[in-house]
């Protein structure tokens, strides 16, 4: 009996270690493969004829495409918004959403760029243009966001915002609460489409840069701009060409697309396959590469955190002391911590409270990943996440909108949001204490005139 556990034991080691070798191995293969793209693709760029484009030379980011994007959508002529409507029309054809007086906003409330009219729709776009990940509960946050703006399921839709076609993942649906343990998507336990998911699935749509806007911009928009609108044209135009080029697909790009077609076709041995196996093989090593990116971007947001955070810690006993002078003053006691110092996340915070309190004024700022955000919250902190413990989430001095039964809010902080220069600049130079010494005041007092509950 002995002898055949340890044979079976044997025998499911053996499996185990074949299988790893088998996937060190295709990692392996991946990589050659990818490195020798890489010099391919390298040595025809540089034999392409001269190309100039200013969003190229700008080297813009993901939150640049949003506002230029945006930017279309907010054009308006004499009361009328027909970029909007047009793809509205053109790339989310099945949704009936009549725009009268939209606002437009980007990076408001950590949301790419949102299109909505009050007790009408609300149309959030997540843009994931350069591959970016999701982050874990990032589309319901969203959601949520929009419910405590006082709008309904019904009003409010999802656009995501891909370079090509893909679904995001199912934990960017999960609601916080119903969320398992785990943050490492390659071991999720979630196996089913979230509930949110399901409730969005006629309110959400996949829009992809390449198939998609890149089409609507060259078919309907550009064809459509007005001879008077120059600036806008000519912008659309650069964008177009911008698209074009990130994708391969200008003009000039058309013989180096046959070669390096060419060169996969060999490197893949796809000559003598079926077209059902050469999709097979192409499906399978696009999941490769998907995996691959994910893990590379893994490691980007641990290194950026890491910097980030060593830079931050060496700040905090200059804002512990800005603090202590301020809560002296004011006859408050106050905590500079970071929310969860073994991450390295530099996602730190700055409270202000009283012992009768319940209640906290909290200055967060994020991690760079979350665009470096910094915000103001009132409310009642819990040990990782001041934010975790109430779902309906209101500016607290907003006219009506003051949750009575739970003492909290939050509104960002303009001056140093998405501004870590700015930020620290000013903690050196003693603007910051100035600053947060009326900041803190101000809540105070519109705390105490509104008889705001304490616990």
């Amino acid at each position: 009996m002995a002898e055949s556990l340890i044979d079976t034991y044997q025998f499911c080691d053996d499996i185990i270690n074949q299988h790893k070798n088998s996937q060190f191995a295709k990692e392996e293969e991946l990589l050659q493969l990818v490195n020798e793209f890489s010099i391919h693709y390298t040595d025809l760029k540089q034999k392409l004829p001269y190309h100039i484009n200013i969003i190229d030379e700008l080297h813009v980011n993901e939150n640049a495409n949003s506002r230029i994007l945006s930017s279309f959508l907010m054009y308006e002529d004499r009361g009328d918004y027909p970029l909007l409507k047009s793809f509205i029309t053109s790339c989310l054809p099945n949704w009936e959403i009549e725009v009268q007086s939209p606002i437009i906003t980007t990076e408001e409330q950590r949301i790419d760029f949102l299109v909505r009219e009050k007790n009408k729709y609300a149309i959030i776009f997540e843009n994931k243009i350069y591959d970016a990940i999701l982050q874990k509960n990032q589309l319901a946050r969203y959601i949520n966001k929009m419910h405590s703006e006082g709008f309904k399921d019904k009003q409010i839709y999802v656009v995501f915002l891909p370079p090509y076609y893909y679904e995001p993942d199912i934990c960017s649906w999960q609601e916080h609460q119903d969320c398992c343990d785990s943050c490492d998507r390659t071991s999720c336990k979630i196996s089913q489409n979230p509930k949110l998911r399901e409730l969005y699935k006629e309110r959400f749509k996949v829009v992809t840069f390449r198939d998609d806007i890149l089409k609507w911009l060259k078919d309907e928009a550009y064809p459509n701009c007005k001879q008077r609108e120059v600036y806008l044209s000519t912008a659309m135009m650069q964008y177009i060409d911008y698209l074009e080029g990130y994708f391969d697909l200008r003009t000039i790009n058309k013989q180096m697309n046959m070669e390096l077609k060419d060169f996969l076709n060999e490197k893949l041995q796809l000559a003598k396959l079926s077209n059902e196996e050469k999709l097979n093989v192409l499906k399978e090593k696009t999941e490769e590469i998907n995996r691959l990116l994910n893990q590379i971007n893994s490691i980007k947001d641990d290194i950026i955190e890491e910097e980030d955070y060593k830079l931050w810690n060496s700040y905090l006993p200059k804002i512990q002391g800005i603090c202590s002078r301020i809560a002296s003053r004011l006859n408050m006691k106050s905590d500079v911590k970071f929310v969860n110092p073994d991450t390295l996340l530099s996602h730190f915070y700055i409270r202000f409270y009283k012992d009768e309190w319940e209640l906290s004024i909290v200055l967060e700022k994020y991690e760079p990943k979350r665009n470096d955000a910094t915000f103001i919250y009132i409310g009642i902190p819990t040990e990782k996440n001041v934010d975790s413990k109430f779902k309906n989430i209101n500016r607290i001095f907003d006219k009506n909108t003051y949750p009575h039964e739970y003492p909290y809010g939050w509104e960002p902080v303009n001056k140093y949001n998405v501004n870590s220069i700015a930020f620290k600049d000013d903690i050196d130079n003693g603007e910051f204490e100035s600053f947060l010494n009326i900041k803190i005041k101000e809540i105070i007092k519109a705390i105490e005139e509104k008889n705001l509950p304490m616990s």
